[in-house]
């Protein structure tokens, strides 16, 4: 009777310590991203103030500019107007290097450079959403215009997918790893 006893009490403790841990590691587990709505004027803009506000000295900062502003009017959905005031959204392209890093790579793992599309609500001046793709440096131009012809090609369809009617939050994941 003792030894059955002994039983029940290390099979009733076993459960009990198989419970605790179940619930503990349901509770430290990573919750999931809820699916939060996205700002709805993204979808219903149709006039869009393009800015730069990239360093205007350095030439691929400004064709990049040029390039994205290109590609946005290419969609033919937005209006690009030249006054902020007059638009629905206002998009900032920065151009950014991390801290402490070359500017050049030696090899295309070593992105250092980055653009980010900024956009902005142009009258509440709160940031909506922001877009960033990293691109490699690199010393032959013609290399250096393709980096940067797949950074704006990215740029340009990650907006366009979370600007649609039916919006796409871009994966967060960079053409060029790191």
């Amino acid at each position: 009777m003792i030894a059955n006893l002994r039983n029940k009490l290390a099979t009733l403790s076993f459960l009990m310590m198989a419970t605790c841990s179940v619930a503990t590691r349901a509770q430290t587990a990573t919750p999931q991203a809820p699916n939060a709505p996205l700002p709805s004027a993204l979808a219903t803009a149709t006039k869009i103030f393009i800015g730069n506000a990239g360093d205007q000295e350095n030439a691929d900062c400004l064709r990049v500019y040029s390039d994205f502003y290109q590609d946005i009017s290419a969609l033919g959905r937005y209006q690009l107007v030249l006054d902020p005031n007059a638009a629905d959204l206002v998009l900032e392209l920065h151009y950014e290097i991390a801290v402490g890093q070359s500017i050049v790579s030696s090899h295309n793992a070593d992105a250092v450079r980055q653009f980010r599309i900024v956009i902005q609500d142009p009258h509440s001046h709160i940031v909506l959403w922001s877009l960033t793709e990293r691109t490699n440096y690199a010393i032959r131009q013609g290399n250096r215009d393709k980096n940067l012809d797949e950074t704006v090609a990215k740029l340009a369809s990650d907006f366009s997918a979370l600007a649609s009617e039916t919006p796409v939050p871009p994966n967060n994941k960079s053409i060029i790893k790191h």
